[in-house]
């Protein structure tokens, strides 16, 4: 597994290990599982740049956007108890202590990382060190007592009615621009989607035409970041956009694939498609890359941008906009958390925050009342 090409810092595949049956079913800790383990001082001995790579097998495989952000985190942590990178790989695991883990957080902040990307660092240190510790009896994690760094949690900023409708013009100029190319037409949706779903992008990317209800009305069974599983609804306009915009999906794989293959398009074929690298026998492969889900919704972005008016897009502050429009037109924060697949409603209240201009406006008309 590779990652951080930015960095020249690689994640590689390990011989199993010791340190790799820590993070399986037959860790050193299971009493039943018959292999040697290892104590406290034998583990402590162990490579540090090791463990974290067998712990990144089993909890950060993949492309979610979870997963990359947490090798990236240790990435980082890792180079910095190391000191340089020819160090890296002669770090132990003993030389992870709560001071450095300290250190760690402060040099981030000294470098301006915002807090809320260092809490997030720490986040994942702490479940490495919380994961290791449920495995092998009688280890502290060094960072569970690290506190996190304060700061004001900020409304997430979405979308303003005039910039909605300036994104959905670009997108049908750019649909008219690239003669009717297919691609054009999925942007097109997939920007549509987004604002009427509130899905991620990593939601969005996965969803398989074999989740759609037959009336369209609900997406079933999409897989959150927590790991649980929710239902969307899918209102009428965009139920419209979806038919029309599937009946072009499939006209476009059939005349891609039409000589060599011939696909079926089956349940198990994304809704979002891309048949770059695509092989049709392997329905997944047709799933756009995280990366390009990006490119397309920035790249609208830049379109609808004026030289008065820059819109800054991401598929996330899509879900934002959702999020708010949800909860103007209902006032209910839960339906809102349930909506976006929150398990705790505590994130989903960041929405409710308000400006400190707000503030002194509603303090203001109550001294005038």
């Amino acid at each position: 597994m590779k990652d951080g090409k930015d960095s020249g810092f690689e994640i590689v595949s390990l011989p199993i290990s010791n340190t790799s049956e820590l993070f399986t079913g037959s860790g050193p800790s299971n009493p039943g599982s018959g292999g040697s383990g290892f104590g406290q001082s034998q583990f402590a001995s162990n490579s540090l740049k090791d463990v974290i790579e067998n712990y990144l097998r089993y909890y950060a495989h993949g492309e979610s956007h979870t997963a990359r952000a947490k090798r990236y985190d240790l990435e980082h942590f890792l180079k910095f108890i190391a000191g340089s990178p020819a160090n890296i790989q002669n770090v132990s695991v003993s030389e992870w202590t709560m001071q450095r883990t300290k250190d760690f957080i402060d040099q981030r902040l000294a470098q301006g990382e915002s807090p809320a990307t260092v809490s997030r660092r720490l986040a994942t240190i702490k479940h490495f060190g919380r994961t290791i510790a449920e495995r092998l009896p009688g280890y502290v994690n060094p960072a569970r007592e690290v506190k996190s760094p304060s700061f004001q949690i900020s409304k997430p900023k979405g979308l303003t009615a005039e910039e909605i409708q300036a994104l959905k013009d670009a997108a049908d100029t750019d649909v008219i621009r690239k003669q009717g190319k297919f691609s054009a037409h999925r942007n097109r949706f997939l920007l549509l989607f987004l604002l009427a779903t509130g899905l991620r992008a990593d939601e969005v990317r996965v969803l398989t035409l074999g989740q759609l209800t037959d009336d369209r009305r609900w997406c079933r069974n999409v897989k959150t970041k927590g790991r649980r599983f929710r239902n969307v609804y899918l209102d009428e306009a965009i139920r419209v956009e979806l038919e029309k915009y599937l009946a072009l999906r499939d006209e476009s794989l059939r005349e891609k694939f039409s000589e060599t293959v011939g696909i079926e398009i089956n349940a198990r074929v994304p809704v979002i498609v891309s048949t770059y690298r695509a092989v049709p026998q392997k329905p997944e492969s047709l799933a756009m890359s995280p990366k390009g889900i990006w490119n397309a919704i920035s790249e609208l972005g830049i379109i609808a941008s004026s030289s008065d008016s820059k819109i800054r897009l991401h598929p996330h502050r899509l879900r934002h906009t959702f999020a708010h429009g949800l909860l103007d037109s209902s006032l209910d924060i839960r339906l809102v958390a349930q909506a976006l697949g929150h398990s705790d409603v505590r994130t989903t209240m960041r929405y409710t925050e308000r400006s400190d201009e707000q503030l002194a406006e509603a303090i203001e008309k109550r001294s005038r009342s």
